[in-house]
């Protein structure tokens, strides 16, 4: 899976602490990507941020397989600003602010929906 990762989502992805994670080592230890595509400035992604970090947290607490799912944001924010704070509410990595809109348009064939997608739909 990791091959497939990089090709995806380039070789670094960054985190809430600004730290680079490097996609590779992610991809060796994953069985499931989950892909939510969102913005900030988006009610419906806001209310679903909140409800995907609840379902992230009593996953990565409770089963068995913690290790093999990881969620990536991919933002559609116009202002890195936003999308920052918007990454601090959130306990899983992102793609860079400055490789958004690239890798939207890889991923979904398109400049992203207005509306949150379940991870690992995408």
């Amino acid at each position: 899976m990791s091959e497939f990762l990089v090709s995806l989502l380039g070789e670094r992805l960054v985190n809430s602490e600004k730290a680079e994670v490097d996609v590779q080592s992610l991809g060796a230890r994953l069985s499931l990507v989950g892909l939510f595509f969102g913005c900030s400035m988006n009610a419906p992604c806001k209310q679903f941020n909140g409800s995907l970090c609840e379902f992230y947290s009593r996953f990565k607490k409770a089963s068995e397989h913690k290790d093999k799912l990881e969620i990536v944001f991919v933002s559609s924010d116009q202002d890195q600003k936003h999308w920052q704070d918007f990454l601090q509410e959130m306990p899983w990595p992102a793609l860079p602010f400055k490789d958004r809109h690239k890798k939207v348009r890889e991923a979904s064939g398109d400049e992203g929906s207005a509306q949150p997608d379940q991870p690992g739909c995408e």
